[in-house]
């Protein structure tokens, strides 16, 4: 059975869930094309929850799409901040650590995960929401890590079938742990082909827990989708030095390039 869907209807599941979430890494993989969509066509969702923000998060923020973002790093790296980060935003701050513990917490259905207090001195600092307990063995203080249930996950591969199973070279980042916590899976993807393992390669995403499948060639540009593309530094550096009020019709601009 075919999942493949537009961009269009992928876009539109995100439309005013609590929690959305993007995969990839750096600037390998992020699915900028759907966030091309959604700041080009103003929509809105509550959370945006990325490992490491980069320039997908920014125009995002600058277009004003989430309400705040939960990452332990934002930025575009040695290009520095981009017009969306300038401006005010807000933002629930994250370690790896306790990013990858309210993931897992999700995904086993745990009412939270623990992480060693003498282990989070900053994030205790920055969170005072999380709540502490003692481990039962060592008597130990731990803060409590709650699950991070995602409602959509977007992310970027290589090649995948019509059925659901995508492949990506090199850095996985956390896709599948994202994939695993979240209700709903789309996958965009730079060649959709009839077997995405033939030859031999693995799926690291499989059928049952992709929900969508759409056809995005240079669909992670102006980043990298190796081994097809590098990312395209002039242009993400035309984009760092945006305005923020620019940044819709940047996206608008490169949407219709695409076509």
């Amino acid at each position: 059975m075919s999942k493949v869907v537009s961009l269009a209807q992928a876009a539109a599941l995100a439309e005013g869930v609590p929690r959305v979430a993007l995969g990839g890494w750096s600037f390998s993989r992020r699915p900028l094309a759907v966030a091309l969509h959604w700041a080009a066509h103003g929509a809105r969702f509550d959370e945006l929850v990325v490992l490491t923000g980069g320039v997908e998060t920014d125009l995002l923020l600058a277009a004003g799409v989430p309400r705040r973002v939960r990452s332990f790093y934002l930025g575009m790296e040695a290009l520095g901040l981009g017009p969306g980060l300038k401006g005010e935003c807000s933002v629930v701050e994250e370690t790896e650590t306790s990013l990858m513990l309210g993931l897992n917490a999700a995904v086993e259905h745990a009412s939270f995960l623990p992480l060693a207090l003498r282990h989070a001195q900053a994030l205790v600092r920055l969170r005072p929401d999380l709540a502490r307990v003692r481990c039962p063995y060592s008597g130990d203080e731990q803060l409590a890590i709650p699950p991070l249930p995602i409602d959509v996950v977007y992310v970027h591969a290589w090649r995948a079938d019509a059925r659901g199973n995508a492949v990506s070279p090199g850095q996985k980042g956390a896709d599948r742990l994202l994939a695993l916590a979240a209700r709903h899976t789309v996958v965009l993807c730079e060649e959709l082909v009839d077997d995405a393992s033939a030859g031999g390669a693995a799926a690291e995403l499989t059928e049952p827990i992709v929900s969508h499948v759409v056809h995005a060639p240079r669909g992670a540009a102006p980043g990298a989708c190796l081994p097809l593309y590098e990312a395209d530094w002039p242009a993400l550096l035309d984009y760092a030095a945006l305005e923020r009020e620019a940044v819709a019709g940047w996206a608008r601009a490169r949407l219709e390039d695409a076509r």
